[in-house]
């Protein structure tokens, strides 16, 4: 399970209490996040690096059943595993997050934006969080899920946040979309409050039509933490789909 931007493990609490009824969640904290100890070097967080570090923790771990779970920066981790090493998974399930940004204005803009925001966590760290936690996208959380959140959020260290935008940001990343394993069962997840995830989701959706997409009635951005109980329904769904079908 993948935590999104200045996220860590701790932010899938309120979902792991229901998903260890049916399967046996995995959590980590991702480079630059929460407690891991990433070195701040030129390069260490870019999709090319992350890879390579899952990849290093899937081979020693040797798992078997594997499902990948991302949520929005995570999510966008996850979609570059699945295109670069889909022997790994048995299914995935990716909430609030895209596959990439195609066209190069559009990327350069992105790129432009993170930028900005980079140097505005550099500059002032705190402010950039009260300004980030206020967010529209994030208005729909309960408050307990919100706390922890929060706590989180203001827990992580400035200069790797500004070092994942400029390296592992929208704009940065390589784009995918056309590169992914269509054969793998995968449930897409978004909040119906968010609707520029919906509409970005629902196109990945029409590239990958047996893939499904569950809209999340009552969810903003943070689907997991929003309606926890709702999303591990879908889980489980995704996991007894494929345990019931060895041949998926």
């Amino acid at each position: 399970m993948m935590h999104g931007f200045m996220g860590s493990e701790k932010v899938f609490n309120p979902l792991i209490v229901h998903l260890k009824q049916f399967c046996n969640p995995v959590t980590i904290d991702l480079s630059g996040h929460g407690q891991t100890q990433t070195p701040d070097t030129d390069g260490i967080l870019t999709a090319e690096r992350q890879i390579k570090q899952l990849r290093s923790i899937l081979d020693r771990l040797s798992f078997s059943n594997l499902f990948i779970y991302g949520y929005s920066m995570g999510g966008r981790l996850a979609f570059q595993l699945l295109a670069n090493c889909p022997e790994y998974f048995r299914g995935a399930v990716i909430e609030s997050a895209h596959c990439g940004i195609e066209d190069e204005f559009q990327r350069k803009e992105r790129r432009e934006q993170d930028e900005l925001r980079a140097h505005q966590i550099e500059e002032n760290f705190t402010s950039f969080v009260d300004n980030w936690l206020d967010l529209p996208l994030f208005k729909h959380t309960p408050p307990k899920a919100a706390e922890l959140y929060e706590e989180v959020i203001r827990s992580q260290h400035p200069g790797m946040m500004a070092r994942s935008l400029r390296e592992f940001g929208a704009g940065t990343m390589p784009f995918i979309c056309q590169d992914l394993p269509a054969e793998l069962p995968v449930c897409l997840i978004s909040g119906s409050l968010d609707q520029k995830y919906v509409q970005l989701q629902n196109k990945i959706a029409e590239e990958y039509p047996a893939w499904n997409h569950h809209i999340v009635d009552s969810a903003g951005h943070r689907v997991h933490a929003d309606m926890p109980i709702e999303v591990a329904e879908i889980i489980k769904g995704a996991v007894n789909t494929v345990q019931n079908h060895p041949d998926l």
